[in-house]
């Protein structure tokens, strides 16, 4: 779902995301041979599995493979999970430079412990000054859009989406897409 926008240029062409189907990142699921299945029965946007940037960084190769692209994927994007601008930036950069990716997205719909301890994935909702410095940080190093992954909110019964997007946007987000209407993270339970 588009939240902050349908409609953002890809490697210098205009790419029209409305009406399209888009099989949003899926940690464990969203694998390489799934996303070709996918294809196969109509989805037109594709996004690789949530990879860590610290981990990218450090030359994992699981990581790495997370990334990879099939050539049935016309449109596809990675989605990197992490908490510091540098290392966001750096991870960006390199991809930009290295890979064939369409956009990359910002995971801040991860509620697992794991991650949200570490102030990543839904986390970065609630820390708003560090979450622009990152979007700001990749863009400038950035030749194709940046997405953000959200969720409604990272507390049971308070939602803060709706006070977050209208600032994606101006920090340079060209589409927001929103997962599960349910809160969790390190505040809730992961369903």
């Amino acid at each position: 779902m588009g939240l902050a926008g349908s409609k953002t240029r890809l490697r210098g062409h205009l790419v029209d995301f409305s009406d399209k189907l888009y099989l949003a990142p899926l940690t464990t699921v969203g694998n390489l041979p799934f996303r070709r299945i996918c294809k196969r029965y109509g989805a037109d946007i594709t996004c690789g599995e949530m990879a860590v940037v610290t981990n990218l960084l450090q030359g994992q190769q699981s990581e790495w493979a997370l990334l990879k692209r099939h050539e049935s994927e016309d449109v596809f994007g990675v989605q990197l999970c992490g908490g510091f601008p540098d290392s966001f930036t750096r991870c960006a950069q390199v991809i930009c430079e290295k890979m064939n990716v369409d956009f990359i997205d910002i995971n801040c719909g991860c509620p697992i412990d794991l991650i949200f301890n570490k102030g990543e994935g839904s986390a970065l909702m609630g820390r708003q000054q560090k979450f622009e410095q990152i979007i700001r940080s990749m863009r400038a190093v950035m030749d194709v859009p940046l997405t953000v992954k959200i969720r409604t909110g990272i507390q049971d019964n308070k939602n803060i989406a709706h006070t977050l997007v209208p600032h994606l946007r101006d920090w340079g987000v060209a589409m927001t897409t929103a997962t599960e209407v349910h809160q969790a993270g390190g505040l809730g339970l992961y369903p």
